[in-house]
This record gives C-alpha cells, structure tokens and sequence, in this order.
C-alpha cells in the first residue's frame, strides 16, 4: 500500500479525481501557509542553536554565548531563533504579492 501524498494549497478548485487516489488536497488560507512556514523556520532554528551551543559544537567555529544553565541557554536561542521566522515571513509574504501581481495585472495601477 502506498502512502497518501499530501499537498497543501490555496486554490479552491483543487480536487482529486479517481486517477489520483493516493492524493490528500489539503485547502489552506495564505497566511496560514506562511504561518506554518514561520513556525517550521522558527522550530527548526530553535533546535539547531539548542544542539550547536549546547554541545559546544558552535564553539569550534567561533561562536560562544556564555550562558549558565539550560534555561538561559533556551531563552537565548529562542530570541536568536526569531530573526530567521521574520525574514521567512517577509520572503513569503513577498511570494504571495507576486502571485497576486501575476494573477491580477489589474491591480498594477
């Protein structure tokens, strides 16, 4: 049996027909894809930053932030982690102005 192939989107019309049964369209609004890419991007540099400084392993490239604990250590690459979020929103939202701009040239103005 094969998996089921997931594919998010933002177009309506987007359904599946009986030659792709192992397809799920799942109908999502843009700002909750951009949402979900921002989270992923946060969750992902999150973890990243936890394992590189807590092992010590940024240390051997140069980079070191003297934190005590674990709880500093956290709080830190969680304010480190929001840089990447935002710009991933920003390239993101720049993404779906050009969509719009492609599918609207009405709206150039």
């Amino acid at each position: 049996m094969a998996d089921t192939l997931t594919v998010v989107t933002e177009r309506t019309g987007m359904v599946t027909d009986h030659q792709a049964a192992g397809v799920s369209v799942v109908l999502m609004a843009p700002w909750q894809i951009i949402l979900v890419r921002a989270l992923r991007v946060y969750l992902q540099t999150l973890v990243g930053l936890l394992t590189a400084l807590g092992t010590g392993a940024a240390a051997t490239v140069g980079v070191s932030l003297s934190v005590g604990d674990f709880w500093h250590l956290l709080l830190a690459s969680a304010s480190i982690a929001v840089a990447p979020s935002v710009m991933s929103v920003l390239l993101n939202t720049i993404e779906l102005l050009a969509k719009i701009d492609a599918t609207n040239p009405q709206l150039r103005g």
